[in-house]
This record gives C-alpha cells, structure tokens and sequence, in this order.
C-alpha cells in the first residue's frame, strides 16, 4: 500500500509540473508588434509585451538590432573592395596597352584589306564601319575604364535597391528580426518557469531553439551570398582591362563575352538577394507573425517556425543558381555551406 501511494503521488507532482510548463509556455505569447529603430535608419518589427523587457537583461528588439548591425558592417566591409579593384587594375595597364595596341592594329589592317578585296562597293564600306564602329566602341570603354568597371557593377546595385524599395528592410535584417523573435520567446519562458521545471521546458523548446540557430545561420548565408557577387566583381574588375583589350579584335573578343558574362553573373547576385527579400521575406514575416500569435514556445508554434526556418536555409543555396539567369560565369557552388550544413546535421542536409 505504501509503494501505491508513492507511485500515485509521483504521478500527481508529474502532471502537476507538466500542467506548470504548458500553463507559462502558453502565457508567453507575445502581445503585439514593436517598431524599433536600428543603425542605419530602418526600422524592424519585432514581438514586444508590456515594459519591452523580455529577461533580466535582454531587451525586445536588441537580436534583431545586433543582425542588423551585422549586416550593415559587412556591407561596409566590402565596400572598398570596388574602388581598390579599379586602383589594382592600372597596375596591368602596361599589359592590356600591348594588347590593346596590337590587335588594334591587326584589326585596322584587316578591315581595310577586306575592304579592297570585296568587288561590292556596298558591301565593302559596310563591312568597313562595321569594324570601325566595334573598335571604336572597345576603345572608348579601354580609355574610360576606371569610370565604365565601377559603374557598370553600381547599376546592379542601383536595381537591387528599386526592388528593395518596395520590401522594407534587407533579407538578411529580416532573417535576424525572425530569429531574435525566437531567442525571445525562449528567454520570456524561462523567465516565467521555475527552476525545477527547466528540463522539462528545455525539451519542449528543443524545437525553437534549433530555429533561432539556423535562422541566424541563414541571415549570415543571405550575407555572406550578397557580399560574395561584390567579390567576384572586383576579381573581374581587376582583370577587365585587359578583357576589354582583348574585344579589339574578333579572333579573341571570345575572351571579353566570357569576361562580360562572369560580370552580369557576379551583379545578379545582389538583384537576385532583393528579389528574395521582397518576394520571401514578407511572407516569412507574416509567417512568425501568425506564430506568435499562438506562442512561439508553445511546441505547435515553436515546430512551425522551425520548419520554416529550414525551408529559408536551403533557399538560401539556390542564390548561385538563379544569379546565372543570363549566364553562369560567377555562379558560386554554395559547397561550402552545404559541407557544413551536412557535417551538423549529420547527413540530413
């Protein structure tokens, strides 16, 4: 009789402590939306309750401002990548003159050659400007490189933020403003939960967790992917001279389209990170919006933004791919963090 008494008031405190998490974990719903201010002007929508205080020491928003920062300071890394790629590539402007001079030349003399074998007077001096006008397109982009190379990478940026205009704030930003959502709705239940019901609670927020952690992850892949086409394009840049040199002449200008195509392919990349922002990350927002309405740290709300989260991780891989729409000659292939990806995951990824 003892033993059944014990096993009946073991039974009773666990229902008791289960009854306690599902009790706080659903009280930890957020109660609406925050508008805070980050460093560079722009504004992200975050969960916010009552004083904005989500633990002890944490505040509602301050996740999301640090991927913001984040961000902003990669960006501001590798913005002196261009204008020291167009410094690095005088330094070849001894070569790309040989170049430049000696198909000039042979071009010129073939013209004209073609020109005095063809009995067609039309056709003669058609053929003749035709390849004027190409030289003399190929050698006013050669003498104005140092404008036409940062330029030309500018316009892509230009057209990223047309598309960006309409989509708020940057995906990497939004990313992290869903992951900081996360982060908080698991520091608000630990705060309401006691102590002796920290185990029981770590596992039903298991799934939330690996949420916040692959969601930052993803915010550094959206990064890491719109800072990787600037590179590529300052390699191009560094070496463009002499492609645009090698354009003088039809026997080699083979060279420059394949030149020219690794550059569309590397200004894709900052186009295609805009693209998602504003066609994914709306509904990704409006997404975490709906689960925390119904408690991010209730186990429904905590699996659902962690499937979502995993659907965002491996969209982020497909960038490479969709920048090489009009051609694939900057495409990176993401091995990388696909390497990573499977060595953490175990093989599932």
């Amino acid at each position: 009789m003892r033993l059944k008494g014990y096993l009946v008031a073991m039974l009773a405190l666990v229902a008791m402590l289960g009854g306690s998490v599902s009790a706080r974990a659903d009280d930890t719903q957020a109660g609406g939306q925050q508008i805070v201010p980050v460093d560079n002007g722009t504004t992200i929508s975050v969960p916010s309750k009552g004083d904005h205080t989500v633990g002890a020491t944490i505040k509602a928003g301050e996740v999301a401002q640090g991927v913001n920062a984040a961000a902003t300071e990669f960006t501001t890394l590798f913005n002196a990548v261009i204008p020291a790629a167009v410094e690095a590539s005088q330094s070849l402007k001894s070569e790309s003159d040989k170049f430049a001079g000696g198909l000039g030349l042979i071009t010129l003399i073939l013209a004209f050659a073609r020109y005095a074998a063809t009995r067609d007077p039309v056709t003669a001096w058609v053929t003749l400007f035709e390849e004027l006008a190409t030289l003399g397109i190929f050698a006013s982009i050669y003498i104005g490189y140092q404008k036409f190379s940062p330029g030309f990478y500018n316009w892509f940026q230009t057209l990223a933020n047309l598309i960006q205009n309409g989509a708020g704030q940057g995906v990497a930003a939004s990313i992290g403003a869903a992951g900081g959502a996360a982060f908080e709705a698991i520091v608000k239940a630990y705060g309401a939960t006691s102590w002796y019901e920290y185990i029981a609670l770590t596992i039903s927020l298991a799934p939330l967790g690996f949420a916040y952690i692959i969601l930052m992850i993803t915010s550094v892949v959206f990064a890491f992917m719109n800072n990787l086409g600037q590179i590529q394009a300052a390699a191009g840049i560094v070496m463009g001279q002499i492609a645009v040199a090698l354009g003088f002449s039809s026997f080699t200008r083979g060279y420059f389209k394949s030149w020219l195509d690794w550059m569309v392919s590397a200004g894709m990349y900052c186009v295609i990170s805009a693209i998602l922002s504003r066609l994914v990350t709306g509904s990704l927002s409006t997404a975490i919006t709906t689960a925390t309405a119904k408690g991010l740290s209730t186990a429904q709300g905590a699996t659902y933004v962690l499937d979502l989260s995993l659907f965002i991780f491996l969209l982020s891989f497909e960038i490479p791919k969709m920048a090489g729409m009009f051609g694939g000659g900057a495409n990176a292939s993401g091995s990388l963090f696909k390497k990573a990806a499977s060595v953490a995951t175990g093989g599932v990824l």
